[in-house]
């Protein structure tokens, strides 16, 4: 593969206020203080965690006289927890925004313009540095709400070591027949039998989904899986074969076990680190927290395999849209902040410090030898990825529970034993009827 150069996330309870200095530049004497919700805790171990929490002590150290009290979250109930402040007059004055909600945060004039607060003092070079379909997800009617952060790209993790023992190349895993047979190799059996590593491990548990193999595939077909007014499009043609492939993978092929059913995203990561699977459905953002755990080389991502016309199959992406609130008094100090922790330096560190891929175009200059490093090149094949194969959910409709809504098609499948198009078209009923539609 040629590349562009050579969750469960820790809880923090309400009562687990934490407070941290941060630095700001401040006009006149008087100290400021902004709150800041995120699931990101800045006193944790893991890599996004430290990296927040440098961001934070070089605004301290560099502007002192303003503070940020960090508030960690659940993630999945923030954002809801957001509007909720907003419409009560209570919201922190800095907000990581969901992007399956982020079209409803940005309608209900929760979100603050941010091309008043700091973009339109930026030059055309600034703007520019951020163009992409993240900046677009964010741009309405001449205004900007949000800027991302912790951008993710969900398709496939590897062991490499694994893979390179089998003989098996992950850039070569261009089409699903090709990754099945792959899979398949990578499965191993002991003496009496028994499957001691499975080739690939998926997750179907409706807490905290993560999208699966089926939306890739079914994307590569029709392009989405939502009509033009946000209703459900899963049961067709090409969502039954998207939802059989990977259903396929455990009643079938045999490489996926049947607890895939319930299986979360942390469970997936359990069991890839303990060596039980050799691939399996994650996220680019904890890439990093796996190779603390089991070793930099170890660990690689790969584009999902294509459809025989394309190479590459589009992946769902995601991230977390950070904006200030429209009713916070501190929104000039908010945006400043926002400002400095989405802009180079901030960037900079969210690379080697977080793991994260790059959001800005002169980070990838400027650390290209940092990406040629052992471990790192993950980042390089999921910025292709986002460029290339990529697909972000529309926000001017709610699709809040479309994951779990699949993820439920997939457990009917596997537990059930029902047939994928009669799942997909009781998924289409239950998501439309959850959003009005």
């Amino acid at each position: 593969m040629t590349t562009i150069w050579s969750r469960r996330l820790r809880r923090a309870g309400s009562a687990g206020l934490l407070i941290l200095a941060a630095s700001l530049p401040v006009s006149g004497a008087m100290a400021e203080t902004i709150r800041m919700w995120t699931f990101l805790n800045p006193a944790g171990n893991a890599p996004r965690e430290k990296a927040l929490a440098e961001i934070i002590a070089k605004f301290e150290a560099a502007n002192p006289g303003a503070k940020i009290v960090v508030e960690p979250q659940v993630w999945d109930q923030m954002t809801p927890k957001f509007l909720a402040a907003s419409r009560g007059g209570n919201a922190p004055d800095v907000i990581w925004v969901i992007t399956d909600l982020l079209g409803d945060a940005i309608k209900s004039g929760s979100m603050a313009d941010l091309r008043k607060l700091f973009i339109d003092k930026w030059t055309k070079e600034q703007v520019a540095d951020y163009a992409g379909a993240y900046w677009d997800q964010c741009a309405i009617n001449g205004k900007q709400y949000c800027l991302f952060t912790s951008r993710n790209y969900i398709s496939v993790i590897y062991r490499a070591d694994l893979l390179k023992e089998a003989g098996i190349d992950p850039a070569t895993l261009t089409t699903w027949d090709k990754f099945t047979e792959a899979a398949k190799k990578l499965t191993v059996k002991d003496a009496s039998g028994t499957i001691t590593r499975w080739g690939f491990g998926q997750g179907f548990s409706e807490a905290q989904a993560d999208p699966q193999m089926m939306i890739p595939a079914t994307l590569a077909e029709q392009g989405t899986i939502f009509e033009e007014n946000g209703r459900a499009r899963f049961a067709t043609p090409a969502g039954v074969a998207g939802l059989k492939l990977q259903t396929d993978m455990i009643t079938k092929e045999g490489v996926t076990p049947k607890q895939a059913a319930t299986w979360t995203p942390d469970d997936l990561i359990e069991q890839f680190s303990a060596g039980r699977l050799a691939m399996y459905t994650g996220a680019s953002v904890r890439v990093s927290s796996v190779q603390a755990k089991i070793g930099a080389d170890k660990v690689g991502q790969m584009l999902w395999p294509g459809n025989g016309k394309k190479p590459h199959s589009p992946a769902v992406m995601a991230g977390w849209a950070v904006g200030v609130w429209s009713g916070s008094k501190n929104q000039e100090l908010a945006g400043r902040f926002l400002d400095y922790m989405t802009g180079p330096e901030g960037d900079s560190i969210w690379v080697t410090v977080g793991g994260q891929a790059p959001t800005l175009g002169t980070t990838i200059k400027s650390l290209a030898s940092y990406f040629d490093k052992p471990g790192n090149g993950y980042m390089t094949v999921t910025t292709e990825g986002a460029r290339d194969f990529g697909w972000l959910a529309p926000i001017d409709f709610g699709v809040g529970g479309y994951r779990q809504a699949l993820n439920k098609a997939a457990q009917n499948v596997v537990v059930n034993g029902m047939e994928p198009k009669a799942a997909l078209e009781e998924a289409e009923k239950e998501f439309n009827r959850r959003n009005n539609r």
